[in-house]
């Protein structure tokens, strides 16, 4: 299974990095897990790091900035749009007008979190066995 880059965890609840840590360790034992308290804290983190994130999470509310507007920043910058990063909402609770918007900013997916901890593993297995397999840019990374 391909799993190459830390995986990059966007939200503002502590419980969320609480439970999600873990499984996401186990999920993707080769991949980093990397929290961020805000949308600021991960664009910054997105312009500085060389390394190629395997896969972002992201919380759509959040204080300081949202899901949305940290989307909007990484299209914005022609360099983090190159570097292909998936990039999916993982929140609670969803509404038609956030997802609407979600995929006008070319997300590659939108999930409402279940509401126990073995359903919302099953979705992140679901999530991290698609990306892990799926044919994108920064499978080539290396060959640049």
């Amino acid at each position: 299974m391909y799993q190459k880059g830390p995986i990059v965890f966007i939200s503002d609840d502590e419980d969320d990095q609480l439970i999600f840590k873990p499984i996401l360790e186990e999920l993707a034992p080769m991949s980093d897990i990397l929290f961020f308290n805000d949308g600021h804290e991960a664009i910054e983190y997105l312009k500085a790091t060389p390394e190629r994130p395997f896969l972002i999470i992201s919380e759509v509310s959040m204080q300081v900035v949202n899901g949305l507007e940290l989307r909007r920043q990484i299209e914005a910058d022609s360099q983090l749009r190159r570097r292909a990063i998936p990039f999916i909402f993982f929140t609670h609770p969803v509404y038609r007008h956030l997802v609407e918007e979600a995929y006008e900013l070319t997300i590659q997916g939108f999930f409402e979190k279940k509401q126990s901890v073995e359903e919302m593993r099953t979705q992140l297995d679901a999530i991290v066995r698609y990306w892990s397999d799926c044919l994108h840019p920064n499978r080539f990374a290396d060959h640049e």
